[in-house]
Protein backbone atom coordinates (compact mmCIF):
# COMPACT_ATOMS: atom_id res chain seq x y z
CA UNK A 1 0.00 0.00 0.00
CA UNK A 2 2.31 2.34 0.93
CA UNK A 3 5.48 1.08 -1.98
CA UNK A 4 7.96 -1.58 -1.57
CA UNK A 5 10.92 0.55 -2.39
CA UNK A 6 10.06 3.14 0.74
CA UNK A 7 9.49 -0.27 2.86
CA UNK A 8 13.27 -1.14 1.65
CA UNK A 9 14.61 1.68 2.51
CA UNK A 10 13.49 2.03 5.68
CA UNK A 11 13.58 -1.46 7.36
CA UNK A 12 16.78 -2.53 5.68
CA UNK A 13 18.68 0.28 4.05
CA UNK A 14 18.19 2.63 7.27
CA UNK A 15 17.32 0.65 10.21
CA UNK A 16 20.57 -1.73 9.21
CA UNK A 17 23.02 1.61 9.36
CA UNK A 18 23.81 0.45 5.79
CA UNK A 19 22.80 4.05 4.68
CA UNK A 20 25.29 5.77 7.24
CA UNK A 21 28.26 3.31 6.84
CA UNK A 22 28.10 4.03 2.86
CA UNK A 23 27.37 8.12 3.61
CA UNK A 24 30.48 6.98 5.73
CA UNK A 25 32.95 5.99 3.09
CA UNK A 26 33.09 2.59 4.74
CA UNK A 27 33.27 -0.24 2.62
CA UNK A 28 30.27 -2.44 4.07
CA UNK A 29 29.70 -6.12 3.45
CA UNK A 30 26.15 -7.45 2.98
CA UNK A 31 24.02 -10.39 3.70
CA UNK A 32 20.35 -11.09 2.46
CA UNK A 33 18.63 -13.62 3.37
CA UNK A 34 15.82 -14.07 0.17
CA UNK A 35 17.34 -11.93 -2.46
CA UNK A 36 13.61 -12.45 -3.83
CA UNK A 37 12.86 -9.66 -6.67
CA UNK A 38 16.08 -8.03 -6.26
CA UNK A 39 15.00 -4.99 -4.79
CA UNK A 40 17.09 -4.67 -1.67
CA UNK A 41 19.88 -4.90 -3.84
CA UNK A 42 19.03 -2.45 -6.58
CA UNK A 43 18.33 -0.24 -3.99
CA UNK A 44 21.76 -1.02 -1.77
CA UNK A 45 23.72 -0.85 -5.25
CA UNK A 46 22.32 2.68 -6.08
CA UNK A 47 23.26 4.06 -2.69
CA UNK A 48 26.99 2.48 -3.20
CA UNK A 49 27.00 4.27 -6.30
CA UNK A 50 25.74 7.73 -4.96
CA UNK A 51 28.62 7.50 -1.96
CA UNK A 52 31.45 6.10 -3.93
CA UNK A 53 31.79 3.65 -1.53
CA UNK A 54 31.78 -0.20 -2.32
CA UNK A 55 29.96 -3.12 -0.95
CA UNK A 56 30.09 -6.64 -1.28
CA UNK A 57 26.45 -8.02 -1.41
CA UNK A 58 26.20 -11.94 -0.32
CA UNK A 59 22.46 -13.16 -1.45
CA UNK A 60 20.53 -16.50 -0.51
CA UNK A 61 17.86 -17.42 -2.19
CA UNK A 62 16.13 -20.52 -2.88
CA UNK A 63 14.99 -19.96 -6.66
CA UNK A 64 16.24 -16.54 -8.50
CA UNK A 65 13.62 -15.16 -11.10
CA UNK A 66 14.14 -15.36 -14.44
CA UNK A 67 15.27 -12.47 -16.13
CA UNK A 68 11.93 -11.45 -17.93
CA UNK A 69 10.70 -11.70 -14.11
CA UNK A 70 12.64 -9.42 -13.02
CA UNK A 71 12.67 -7.23 -15.49
CA UNK A 72 8.89 -6.20 -15.20
CA UNK A 73 8.89 -5.27 -11.35
CA UNK A 74 10.81 -2.25 -13.04
CA UNK A 75 13.03 -1.42 -9.32
CA UNK A 76 15.84 -0.57 -11.24
CA UNK A 77 13.88 2.41 -13.21
CA UNK A 78 12.50 3.59 -10.02
CA UNK A 79 15.81 3.75 -8.84
CA UNK A 80 17.03 5.55 -12.18
CA UNK A 81 19.82 2.59 -12.10
CA UNK A 82 18.46 1.83 -15.83
CA UNK A 83 22.40 0.86 -16.70
CA UNK A 84 22.73 -1.38 -13.66
CA UNK A 85 19.62 -3.21 -14.09
CA UNK A 86 20.56 -3.58 -17.82
CA UNK A 87 23.58 -5.22 -17.10
CA UNK A 88 22.03 -7.29 -14.41
CA UNK A 89 19.19 -8.82 -16.29
CA UNK A 90 21.65 -9.45 -19.35
CA UNK A 91 23.71 -11.26 -16.91
CA UNK A 92 20.89 -13.32 -15.52
CA UNK A 93 19.89 -14.49 -18.99
CA UNK A 94 23.15 -16.39 -19.32
CA UNK A 95 21.27 -18.71 -17.31
CA UNK A 96 18.54 -21.21 -17.34
CA UNK A 97 15.21 -19.94 -15.87
CA UNK A 98 15.33 -22.92 -13.90
CA UNK A 99 18.69 -21.92 -12.54
CA UNK A 100 20.10 -24.92 -10.52
CA UNK A 101 22.27 -24.52 -7.25
CA UNK A 102 25.45 -23.45 -6.87
CA UNK A 103 27.53 -20.08 -6.86
CA UNK A 104 27.24 -17.27 -9.23
CA UNK A 105 29.04 -14.07 -9.65
CA UNK A 106 28.09 -10.45 -10.87
CA UNK A 107 30.26 -7.42 -10.70
CA UNK A 108 29.74 -3.77 -11.50
CA UNK A 109 32.27 -1.58 -12.20
CA UNK A 110 34.81 -1.72 -9.13
CA UNK A 111 32.12 -0.50 -6.44
CA UNK A 112 29.53 -3.49 -6.32
CA UNK A 113 30.27 -7.49 -6.10
CA UNK A 114 26.74 -9.85 -5.63
CA UNK A 115 27.66 -13.27 -4.59
CA UNK A 116 24.65 -15.68 -5.42
CA UNK A 117 24.18 -18.53 -3.34
CA UNK A 118 21.39 -20.17 -5.25
CA UNK A 119 19.82 -23.17 -2.96
CA UNK A 120 18.75 -24.00 0.18
CA UNK A 121 19.80 -21.21 2.52
CA UNK A 122 20.39 -23.83 5.71
CA UNK A 123 22.95 -25.83 4.13
CA UNK A 124 24.37 -22.45 2.71
CA UNK A 125 27.60 -21.52 3.77
CA UNK A 126 28.62 -17.79 3.34
CA UNK A 127 31.97 -16.80 4.11
CA UNK A 128 33.34 -13.98 6.11
CA UNK A 129 31.69 -11.68 8.08
CA UNK A 130 28.90 -9.12 7.86
CA UNK A 131 29.17 -5.78 8.64
CA UNK A 132 24.59 -6.08 8.00
CA UNK A 133 22.03 -8.85 7.41
CA UNK A 134 18.52 -8.37 5.75
CA UNK A 135 16.50 -11.37 7.25
CA UNK A 136 14.15 -10.92 4.08
CA UNK A 137 13.05 -14.25 4.35
CA UNK A 138 9.02 -14.05 3.69
CA UNK A 139 7.47 -14.43 7.30
CA UNK A 140 7.96 -16.73 10.52
CA UNK A 141 4.76 -18.23 9.27
CA UNK A 142 5.47 -18.76 5.49
CA UNK A 143 9.57 -20.02 6.16
CA UNK A 144 9.72 -21.08 9.57
CA UNK A 145 13.14 -22.83 9.29
CA UNK A 146 15.08 -19.66 8.12
CA UNK A 147 13.30 -17.93 11.91
CA UNK A 148 14.59 -20.92 13.95
CA UNK A 149 16.80 -20.30 17.12
CA UNK A 150 19.41 -22.39 14.87
CA UNK A 151 19.35 -20.58 12.00
CA UNK A 152 19.45 -17.13 13.64
CA UNK A 153 22.49 -18.58 15.86
CA UNK A 154 24.18 -19.02 12.22
CA UNK A 155 23.71 -15.75 11.14
CA UNK A 156 24.59 -14.28 15.00
CA UNK A 157 28.09 -16.17 13.85
CA UNK A 158 28.46 -14.27 10.49
CA UNK A 159 28.05 -11.24 12.00
CA UNK A 160 30.82 -8.79 12.51
CA UNK A 161 31.35 -7.17 15.92
CA UNK A 162 28.90 -3.76 15.82
CA UNK A 163 26.59 -5.63 12.85
CA UNK A 164 23.38 -5.26 12.68
CA UNK A 165 20.52 -7.51 11.51
CA UNK A 166 17.49 -5.81 10.72
CA UNK A 167 13.73 -7.85 9.78
CA UNK A 168 10.56 -6.36 9.18
CA UNK A 169 8.78 -9.33 11.52
CA UNK A 170 8.05 -7.60 14.96
CA UNK A 171 6.96 -11.17 16.38
CA UNK A 172 7.57 -11.94 19.80
CA UNK A 173 8.90 -15.50 18.78
CA UNK A 174 11.22 -13.73 16.46
CA UNK A 175 12.21 -11.43 18.89
CA UNK A 176 12.99 -14.48 21.25
CA UNK A 177 15.16 -16.22 19.36
CA UNK A 178 17.13 -13.62 18.32
CA UNK A 179 18.00 -12.59 21.92
CA UNK A 180 18.70 -16.73 22.30
CA UNK A 181 21.06 -16.60 19.47
CA UNK A 182 23.05 -13.84 21.32
CA UNK A 183 22.30 -10.52 19.32
CA UNK A 184 20.62 -7.86 21.20
CA UNK A 185 17.55 -6.74 20.02
CA UNK A 186 15.93 -3.44 19.77
CA UNK A 187 12.28 -2.53 18.61
CA UNK A 188 12.02 0.11 16.03
CA UNK A 189 8.93 1.82 14.63
CA UNK A 190 8.04 0.32 11.29
CA UNK A 191 7.71 2.01 8.24
CA UNK A 192 4.59 3.33 7.22
CA UNK A 193 1.65 1.04 7.34
CA UNK A 194 3.68 -1.67 10.16
CA UNK A 195 3.59 0.22 14.06
CA UNK A 196 6.67 -1.99 14.32
CA UNK A 197 10.21 -3.90 12.92
CA UNK A 198 13.68 -5.29 14.91
CA UNK A 199 16.81 -4.92 14.57
CA UNK A 200 19.32 -6.72 16.44
CA UNK A 201 23.13 -6.35 17.66
CA UNK A 202 26.23 -8.02 17.75
CA UNK A 203 28.42 -6.75 20.76
CA UNK A 204 31.17 -5.44 19.85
Amino acid sequence: MHGALQEARHVFLQESLVKDRLSEGHRTRILEVGFGLALNFLMTSHEAKNTSTAIDYVALECNLLNADQLRKMQYANFLNEYSLGDRFYRWREQFPDDMGPGVYEFQDGTLIKLTLLVGDALRAEPEGYFDAIYLDAFSPDANPELWTVDFLKKLAGLMAPGGCLSTYSAKGAVRRALKEAGLDVIKRPGPPGKREMLVAIRRA
